[in-house]
């Protein structure tokens, strides 16, 4: 489990002062990229001359209670799948007296970027993300 914390900003919340739906998303994206930063796996040194690129083909939302602008959040990221082609991603969002506030999930698929096609995960980065028995 990989933990990231941040600060509800206001850009995070909607007209009634609290965090917009798709705002989780854009959270667990920061969560996402600092797990791959912890696993050596950075994305912003690998993204602009990658030949693979792991976009999302799945996501899926659970909200249990608001946030508002100011609050601090903790997101707990689980790798809960590594297979071939593709791994995911649970983010747990709590208070950080741990209060459950929502929880998602994204589905990642390697997709070589010459072709369009999935291909498989590199061994590297199956390895970093927990997969050394990948499921197939």
């Amino acid at each position: 489990m990989h933990v990231f914390e941040t600060a509800i900003r206001l850009q995070h919340t909607d007209a009634a002062g609290v965090v917009f739906f798709a705002r989780y998303f854009e959270l667990a994206h920061a969560a996402y990229e600092d797990l791959l930063d912890a696993l050596g796996q950075s994305l912003p040194g690998n993204l602009g001359s990658a030949a693979l690129l792991y976009p999302i083909v799945h996501a899926e939302a659970n909200y249990r209670a608001m946030v508002r602008m100011g609050d601090r959040v903790r997101i707990e990221v689980t790798v809960s799948e590594v297979k071939s082609r593709s791994f995911a991603l649970d983010y747990r969002f709590a208070t950080p007296h741990g209060e459950e506030i929502a929880v998602l999930k994204t589905v990642h698929v390697a997709v070589d970027r010459a072709t369009g096609r999935s291909t498989r995960l590199p061994d590297d980065l199956a390895a970093a993300l927990g997969g050394a028995g990948r499921l197939d």
